[in-house]
């Protein structure tokens, strides 16, 4: 991998990019340089029974009270290296030392052990036999509190255990007789006396470092690809603690008291030593004899120190200093470390290749305002933050004179600043030292994230220099548990310690959206402490090159003021970096003492070194799985697996439905292919993600799976590409797929010969280019839906063919069906691909006015253009005039709709460039009734949701929307959506109906991505918000018809009775014959707003148009009653033929026989009491329902049952008061209905008088 990741994040914002660009560098697992404190110095390589090895100290994960603390010797011990095994030196004194309180010279605690082997059975070379061991190794244990002046015995006669040699020495009657060596280990742990609580355990483990230390020491000559743990199957001696934190803190108080997982008062400073007489003699007659005083010869508190800071020169004298003593000289090794030598191209940045992409920061903010023009350079003997020294910037901070700034800021001395205070006093809870999340942009003094503070400066030094190297660990913070509560492994535990932590603090929600101090997991790990499961080399190698300067602000050189992100080149080249070698040879015990068993001598680690344990691995959870060889690797449903590094399998690595593997790291930088003899299948349903350029190959040495062995990649299966520089799809990609997702800024290229697209093109980031023989393909059935395209931040560069099937649901057979183009490029000629469907392009039917139906051959293609409509009334026929034929040859326009009568198997594809964001088209209306109509269509390759409001703009068009669904070869029917009521969705490829406003001759229609729908479904699902408005959905139901009709009455404020735009949808023609609508003056709704009732005891009766196709029998169903006040408004539907009032709250279903097709005034609903409370002339008049008025044949007259008793008197007068019509209606439980014939009166308003038993009520006709 390199820096090509940054194109896709340079356009996130800057502070966004600079918590991902954190992300990718702290999850890498790789190290250039890996060497621990094994025969670090030349006289400490002679004897290595005194070679402190490593040093660890953490806070137990399974008692949080209390610390472990581990000191390792006797590097590169055989497993098999006998007769005379590795064990504790008899003439050597082991220490482990601890500092709780800066301000008092030297060590608060000493823990000294020391050592004596017995041979039990002299007369053999064996070294266990007949139960007898031969160097066998006791200790005695002794503990100081006052700087080592005095000492108390707290453990006498520790048992050592023994090595584990083998089962015929462990196991069998003939050598020890035990059951199992590791509880013979485990019983050798002691608990001490003297009031401290300490658990001891001393003896053979296996070392837990981890290195290609061959390819280190050949001149740093890395190989990634075929790396060698050079310490696998090797043991080493341990001696660990357990000690309760209130032992250790230095006012001995239990953690509970900590005043924050920060508290300063809790931060102790660990080192371990040994030591061996400067003089010993014997006596030539007993062999005992008389020693001098100990002398340190190696000691060990920050891994590394002894290993890459000092020089070979200065190496056996620090050994024999303390951190108390230690030369001045050392902290310039640490402000000018050699290794920065090698990371700056100015000095010998080149002379090591494979360190060339460790470049530190020379320019740092380089032209950010008020800083340095030339930023800040890092590079050896360079200035650093020097130039800052004294600015009253620095106040607050650590920097500070009146701080420690004099310490920190030293001129010729740059890391003086990050390296120094990290090994030789920890690192304070003060700016700059906090993460950058929270700082403004160029400016990392500022305040922002705590994530560590593990200060402990030595005060009290006699030289005056707070400095001095500890393992430094701020107890009160908690452990991150290696496991959850199921068992299966954690994976936020992480083995880049603090740095996993600091990515934490700066990417995640949970943290990232505070300055406050919080639990960010791995706050325990490197450089605050050592787990064993550290990473500690990369840590401190990316120290050098410069990240812990850049998690605090002081970004690399190509950061400039006008980047959009910090995720530069030189930062990538940073983390991407791998020796191969990423995680110990075996297990961590889960326990006390945490180091495992050691290894047996008669096991594989007596054989060659190289001979390994191939492991399988079961992956169910977000994995990260570091570089290695394996044997079969499953990826389960639940499983995310990210390879960290270069993967070598042997058997089979699959990857099962619901699974899902990353070939990019966990930084979304490591970027290797997996190799091997091995085979890979991803089945269906299962995720690829592909960082790799090539992109995945079938066959061959190319791409991101390079197994030996059988490919098999899914059509059914999900591919993501993922990688930082452009990227081919590869050859491997099949030509069908479940879907695909483009995670790259550089963007991908297909060639694999085209592909088709089951459910999801998603473009998350990054293009996708395609060709006319390299073509994208949105598959569509009948019944498992559309592909969708997703562009939240890319396009499809060239052409690509959208399918569009049909779901034979209500019609199975010939019909009509509203189409529309996703593409923009693309002509009517387009629909003769469409298999089983010719094109009718007669456009004799434009000019044949009434006799258009007779027109042969009759077309089967139309557009709509409400100019066309000439008819001044308010029927069918008017709107139907808007068809008419276009040419073949016209663009199929954007935004459009088509009318094709065309069967349910045709499948209808279109080719072009995919149409992507804001759309609008001009509309135009007469001033007709039926003018304003606009047949318009989904532009998107997607569905479109009008419930997103911010993805429609509507300039004098009404709000609601118009789907046509086909029942029949010439009939249907129109859903409606408005305001939240009716389906919003509009299926890809489809056209619908919206009309231009009353009284407005022009308008517009627009729509952007916001309305389009993101997700795959069969069938485009829709969620409604919660219902809050009263709100009844009455559906018409025929026994044989397949589908039903609807309509909606709802109360909302700001509604009225008439027709409003942004409340209420219109009734369009159903040509299927069942049809129900409510009636309005002049007008049927499909969807009614009204205004609330309001007053005690209001009422309203909501007169309903009913048609059906036939005489029979039908029924009313009613799907939703909604949020109507219990007690006191009831929804009655009122049926004036047989007096029936259905409370549809209680019985929903009513079941009615129809005598005739039409029935205009029979049914209505009731909103109000459940009894009249009002009788009087005035609250009946507003039940009374007149329609239409005006008329000019006909008016249907709807009486409510509270007129009158049995009957009422229904009186037409004219405007000279003289009688034209008289009738008297019976009225049953639900009122009564009647048709007026007015066809034969003169044009004018008139009078109609109904009189009933107990009322009165007048209103007004107008005849036209």
């Amino acid at each position: 991998m390199n820096a090509k990741l940054l194109p896709k994040l340079l356009l996130l914002p800057a502070g966004l990019a600079a918590v991902l660009g954190l992300s990718v560098w702290a999850n890498l697992h790789h190290t250039p340089l890996e060497a621990s404190s094994h025969r670090e110095a030349p006289l400490i390589a002679d004897d290595p029974v005194a070679d402190n090895t490593d040093l660890y100290a953490f806070r137990d994960p399974n008692h949080a009270d209390r610390i472990v603390v581990i000191a390792n010797y006797i590097p590169f011990e055989l497993p098999h290296g006998g007769p005379n095994y590795s064990t504790f030196g008899e003439n050597v004194r082991y220490e482990v030392h601890v500092k709780n309180d800066g301000t008092k010279n030297g060590d608060d605690i000493t823990y000294r052990f020391t050592f004596k082997r017995v041979n039990e059975d002299p007369t053999t070379f064996f070294n266990i036999r007949l139960g007898k061991q031969n160097l066998k190794t006791t200790y005695t244990c002794e503990k100081s509190t006052d700087g080592g002046q005095s000492f108390s015995t707290i453990v006498t006669n520790g048992v050592v255990a023994p090595n584990n040699i083998g089962p015929r020495s462990i196991n069998s009657a003939v050598g020890l007789n035990e059951p199992s060596y590791t509880d013979l280990r485990l019983r050798t742990i002691t608990a001490a006396s003297g009031g401290g609580n300490e658990q001891v355990f001393c003896g053979p483990s296996d070392d837990p470092f981890f290195a290609d230390l061959g390819a280190i020491f050949d001149l740093a000559n890395l190989r990634p690809m075929n790396a060698t743990d050079g310490l696998s199957r090797k043991n080493c001696h341990s001696i660990a603690l357990s000690i309760p934190i209130s032992t250790l803190q230095k006012n001995h108080q239990s953690v509970a008291a900590a005043s924050s997982i920060l508290d300063p008062n809790y931060v102790i400073g660990v080192w371990a030593s040994a030591s061996r007489p400067a003089m010993q003699t014997f006596s030539a007659a007993t062999g005992a004899g008389a020693s001098g005083d100990y002398v340190q010869v190696s000691r060990l508190g920050m891994p590394l120190t002894n290993e890459v800071i000092n020089p070979i020169g200065s190496k056996d004298r620090w050994n024999a200093l303390t951190p108390y003593t230690e030369d001045a000289q050392t902290d310039d090794y640490l402000s000018n470390p050699e290794l920065g030598l090698y990371v700056d191209p100015r000095l010998y940045g080149n002379a090591i290749p494979q360190l060339a992409a460790l470049d530190v920061q020379t320019r740092s903010l380089a032209g950010f305002p008020g800083l340095p023009a030339d930023g800040f350079d890092f590079g050896n003997t360079r200035p650093g933050l020097y130039p800052l020294k004294g600015n009253s910037a620095l106040n607050g901070t650590a920097l500070a004179d009146a701080a420690f700034g004099n310490y920190l800021l030293v001129a010729g001395k740059p890391r003086s600043v990050d390296i120094k205070p990290i090994f030789h006093t920890g690192v304070p809870n003060l700016a700059p030292y906090q993460l950058a999340t929270g700082k403004p942009k160029g400016n990392p003094l500022a305040q922002g994230k705590p994530f560590i503070n593990n200060f402990l400066p030595l005060g009290a030094n006699a030289s005056g220099n707070p400095g001095g190297d500890m393992l430094r660990l701020n107890m009160a913070v908690p452990a991150t548990p290696r496991t959850l509560a199921s068992g299966a492994p954690n994976p936020e535990f992480s083995n880049q310690g603090l740095l996993q932590a600091a990515v934490l603090g700066l990417t995640d929600p949970r943290f990232n959206t505070t300055t406050d101090i919080q639990n960010i997991p791995n706050m325990d790990g490197f450089p605050n402490g050592r787990r064993l499961e550290d990473a500690i080399d990369q840590i401190e190698l990316k120290a050098v090159g410069g990240l812990v300067l850049a998690a605090i602000g002081l970004w690399y050189d190509d950061y400039t003021p006008a980047s959009a992100s910090p995720l530069t080149p030189r930062l990538l080249g940073e983390v991407t970096f791998t020796t191969g070698v990423e995680k110990n040879d075996t297990t961590i015990r889960a326990d006390f003492p945490f180091v495992q068993t050691p290894w047996i001598g008669t096991g594989s680690a007596s054989g060659p070194t190289n001979t390994l344990v191939v492991p399988d691995m079961m992956i169910s959870t977000a994995t990260t799985v570091d570089a290695g060889t394996y044997n079969n690797i499953t990826i389960m449903k639940g499983g995310v697996a990210t390879f960290n590094g270069p993967i070598v399998v042997n058997g089979t690595l699959t990857v099962q439905d619901g699974g899902v593997l990353s070939t990019r790291g966990t930084l979304a930088t490591s970027c290797q292919a997996i190799t091997g003899p091995g085979s890979f299948v991803l089945q269906a349903g299962g995720t690829l993600r592909v960082c790799d350029p090539a992109g995945i190959a079938a066959t061959g040495s190319t791409g991101a799976i390079q197994l030996s062995g059988t490919r098999t990649f899914s059509a059914d299966a999900n591919y993501e590409y993922n990688g930082s520089e452009a990227q081919l799809s590869g050859p491997g990609l099949p030509s069908q797929v479940r879907s695909l997702t483009v995670n790259n800024g550089a963007g991908l290229t297909l060639n694999n010969g085209g592909v088709s697209i089951v459910q999801t093109l998603a473009l998350t980031n990054g293009n996708l280019t395609t060709s006319t023989s390299q073509l994208l393909t949105l598959l569509s059935t009948k019944t498992a839906g559309t592909a969708l395209v997703v562009n939240t931040n890319g396009v499809v560069s060239g052409p690509a063919t959208m399918q569009r099937a049909i779901n034979p649901a209500f019609n199975a057979g010939l019909g009509y069906r509203h189409y529309s183009s996703p593409v923009s490029n693309t002509t009517l000629n387009d629909l003769t691909n469409t298999p089983g469907f010719t094109p009718i392009y007669n456009t004799a039917y434009n000019t044949a006015g009434d006799s258009r139906g007779s027109v042969t051959p009759f077309p089967n293609v139309f557009a709509y253009d409400q100019a066309r409509v000439m008819d001044p009334s308010n029927s069918v026929a008017a709107f139907d005039q808007g068809f008419f034929v276009p040419q073949p040859s016209d663009q199929m326009a954007v935004l459009t709709g088509y009318d094709l009568n065309i069967s349910a198997d045709a499948l209808v594809d279109l080719t072009g460039t995919l149409n992507n964001g804001p759309v609008s088209r001009s509309v135009t209306s007469g001033t007709l009734p039926q003018s304003g109509w606009q047949f318009l269509g989904n532009p998107y390759p997607s569905p479109i949701d009008f419930s997103q409001t911010a993805g429609v703009v509507r300039t004098n068009v009404d709000d609601a929307v118009y789907v046509y669904q086909s029942t029949g070869q010439y009939v249907g029917q129109y859903r409606s959506y408005v305001r939240g009521v009716g389906n919003p969705l509009v299926a890809a490829m489809q056209g619908f109906f919206s009309k231009v406003s009353d009284k407005q001759t022009t308008g517009s229609f627009a729509l952007n991505n916001a309305i389009r729908v993101t997700s795959f479904a069969p069938e485009p699902s829709f969620y409604r918000i919660a219902e809050t408005r009263p709100l009844v959905q009455l559906q018409l139901q025929g026994a044989q018809l397949p589908l039903a009709d609807e309509t909606y009455v709802y109360f909302e404020q700001g509604a009225s009775a008439g027709y409003d735009a942004k409340f209420d949808a219109y009734k369009l023609p159903s040509s299927s014959g069942l049809s129900v609508s409510s009636l309005i003056q002049g007008g049927e709704l499909s969807i009614n707003g009204l205004a609330p009732l309001s007053g005690l005891g209001a009422s309203l009766t909501v007169p309903l148009n009913v048609a059906v196709p036939a005489a029979g029998t039908y029924s009313f169903n009613a799907a939703s009653v909604l949020n109507f006040t219990a007690g006191t408004t009831k929804v009655f539907l009122l049926d004036t033929e047989t007096g029936a009032r259905v409370d549809l709250t209680t019985t929903p279903s009513y079941s009615f026989t129809a005598a005739t097709r039409a029935m205009p005034g029979r049914f209505s609903l009731y909103f109000g009491p459940a009894a009249a409370l009002a009788t009087t002339s005035a609250a009946l008049a507003q039940q009374v329902q007149v329609f239409p008025n005006p008329t000019r044949g006909s008016f249907t007259l709807v009486v409510p049952a509270g007129l009158g008793s049995s009957s009422a008197t229904a009186t037409l007068y004219n405007q000279l008061g003289q009688l034209v019509s008289q009738r008297t209606l019976p009225l049953t439980a639900a009122g009564a209905t009647a048709q007026f014939d007015v066809s034969m009166l003169t044009p004018g308003v008139y009078t109609l008088q109904l009189a009933g038993s107990t009322a009165q009520v007048v209103k007004r006709v107008v005849v036209q």
